[in-house]
């Protein structure tokens, strides 16, 4: 009944530097949510958090080859909340859910890509999930490396 995503690794390997253990200057960052995990078509997935505000425009450097940091262009997304859990199959459905709406106003997002929001607080439970599309104008092939 329930399906399988990004492993816990990703979440290890974020948490690390994010705590100061794998980056450059050993500092440590709140937890800023929402939690990012972006899926492609070809079966790649990523997972994210945003830089708190006061490291953004001089972030800590990962010591960790596999956690990098991204600038992303600014682009136009849609997004459809979910009140139930990422792992629910039901969860797969509000993309087609987004891309029926968005249809319906002659939107075509990027097929490419869907990225996953996830707002939880640690010991606190689900506070909410978004399935998010970008707009076709996107560029999910600059994305990553």
């Amino acid at each position: 009944k329930q399906k399988t995503g990004i492993n816990a690794e990703y979440g290890k390997r974020v948490y690390q530097y994010r705590s100061g253990k794998m980056n450059d200057r050993n500092q440590k960052m709140r937890f800023v949510v929402p939690v990012m995990k972006k899926y492609y078509l070809d079966g790649r997935a990523e997972l994210g958090m945003y830089i708190p505000a006061e490291f953004q425009s001089d972030p800590p450097k990962s010591t960790y080859d596999q956690v990098r940091i991204e600038l992303w262009d600014e682009a136009k997304v849609y997004i459809r909340p979910y009140g139930g859990y990422r792992e629910e199959l039901e969860f797969d459905q509000q993309f087609d859910l987004l891309k029926l709406a968005l249809a319906k106003v002659n939107i075509i997002p990027d097929p490419n890509v869907k990225v996953i929001a996830g707002y939880t607080y640690m010991r606190y439970g689900r506070q909410r999930i978004e399935a998010m599309l970008f707009d076709s104008a996107y560029d999910s092939a600059s994305d990553s490396a």
